[in-house]
C-alpha cells in the first residue's frame, strides 16, 4: 500500500490538535476513521508516530521527525493542486493581479481598461490588498503580478521598478498649506489622515523622526482618506499619481519640500514560477503604458477622462 495524502492530512491534524476526536471533527470523518488512517500510516513507516500513553495525544520522537517532512510535503501538494487548478483559466487567457490600496484605486483600473481594449481575449482580475500582503499573495499563488510601494523583498519574489512618484499633500484648495512651497515640518503640525499606520512610518523614517506626525484618522482605504480630506478633517499623504482619484474629491496636490521625497512603485512577480502567457502580456503592456504615460503628469481631470471609450460590441447589447 502506498502512503496517501489523506493519511498525511490526518497525521498533521492529530498532531496539531492533539486529539483523534477533534481531528475527525475538523476533517468531517469519524474518530475511528482517523485512527485507521494513522494505524495504516504507522504500518507503512514502521514506527509509532504518536505517544498514546498520556492524557493527550502527543508525537513520539519518530513522529516529531516525520512531522516536518509531512508538513512540507502537504504544503507542496496544495501548491501543486492550486497551480493545476489554475492552468485551465490561465491558458484560457486569465490573469490575477494584486495592488496596494492607492495604486489599486487609481492607476491599475485605468491600466486594466486599456489592456482589455488591446487584448479582449484576456480577462484581468484585480484584487486590492494592504501593501504588507501584496507579496504574500504572489507567494501563495493567489495572484501572478503585484503592484505597490517599495518595501522589504520577500523570499520567492522578483521586484522590478515600475515608476517613481513624489509624495505630496492632498488637501482642499483652501487649505493654508496648499499651493505653495510647504515643508514636512509644517505638515507635521496639521492632522494627517493615514491609510494604515505603516504608511506614515515609512515616510517618517525618510523625513526625520524628530517631530512626530499628528495623526487625525487612520483608515484602511485611500478613498476614505480623500473623503475625510475633502470634508476638511485633515490632509492625506500620497504619490502625485493619486490625483487620478483625488481630483474627483475636489482635492489638490502640494509638493512637499525639505526634503522632496520620492516613492518607488514596484511590480512584483514570482521568482520560482513561470508567468502564464496572459500574465506576461499584461506585464509587458504595463511597462509600455507607464513609459508612454507618466502617471505623475497625466493631464486629465480624472480616471474617467483617461479611460478608453466604451466598446459597444463588448456590452452584449444589440444595436
Amino acid at each position: 500500500m502506498q502512503m496517501t495524502l489523506r493519511q498525511i492530512e490526518a497525521f498533521l491534524m492529530v498532531a496539531d490538535m492533539r486529539s483523534f476526536t477533534a481531528a475527525g471533527t475538523a476533517l468531517h470523518i469519524t474518530q475511528s476513521a482517523v485512527s485507521n488512517l494513522i494505524k495504516d500510516l504507522e504500518g507503512q513507516v514502521g514506527v509509532p508516530l504518536f505517544d498514546r500513553t498520556s492524557r493527550f495525544v502527543s508525537l513520539s520522537p519518530d513522529g516529531r521527525e516525520f512531522y516536518g517532512l509531512a508538513q512540507k510535503a502537504f504544503h507542496e501538494f496544495l501548491l501543486m493542486e492550486k497551480y493545476a487548478g489554475d492552468l485551465c483559466s490561465l491558458r484560457a487567457g486569465r490573469v490575477r493581479i494584486v495592488g496596494a490600496p492607492l495604486i489599486a484605486c487609481t492607476l491599475l483600473p485605468l491600466l486594466l481598461a486599456h489592456f482589455t481594449r488591446a487584448q479582449p481575449n484576456i480577462r484581468v482580475e484585480l484584487v486590492d490588498q494592504p501593501m504588507a500582503q501584496v507579496q504574500s499573495s504572489i507567494q501563495q499563488g493567489d495572484a501572478e503580478v503585484g503592484f505597490g510601494p517599495a518595501r522589504h523583498q520577500e523570499a520567492g519574489i522578483t521586484a522590478q521598478h515600475f515608476f517613481s512618484t513624489p509624495v505630496c499633500m492632498l488637501s482642499r484648495p483652501d487649505h493654508p498649506l496648499a499651493g505653495r512651497e510647504s515643508t514636512w515640518a509644517e505638515v507635521k503640525k496639521v492632522p494627517i489622515v493615514a491609510v494604515g499606520r505603516e504608511s506614515v512610518g515609512y515616510i517618517a523614517a525618510d523625513v526625520g523622526p524628530e517631530q512626530p506626525f499628528l495623526i487625525g484618522h487612520v483608515v484602511n482605504q485611500m478613498p476614505t482618506a480623500f473623503a475625510l480630506a475633502a470634508a476638511g478633517c485633515g490632509v492625506a499623504l500620497a504619490g502625485r499619481f493619486s490625483l487620478l482619484l483625488a481630483r474627483g474629491y475636489g482635492l489638490t496636490a502640494t509638493l512637499l519640500h525639505e526634503p522632496v521625497l520620492q516613492r518607488k512603485m514596484l511590480m512584483y512577480t514570482p521568482a520560482l514560477r513561470k508567468l502564464s502567457d496572459a500574465a506576461r502580456a499584461f506585464v509587458n503592456f504595463a511597462k509600455a503604458f507607464v513609459r508612454a504615460h507618466d502617471p505623475n503628469t497625466l493631464d486629465s481631470d480624472s480616471i474617467v477622462a483617461l479611460a478608453p471609450a466604451p466598446d459597444a460590441s463588448a456590452d452584449g447589447l444589440d444595436r
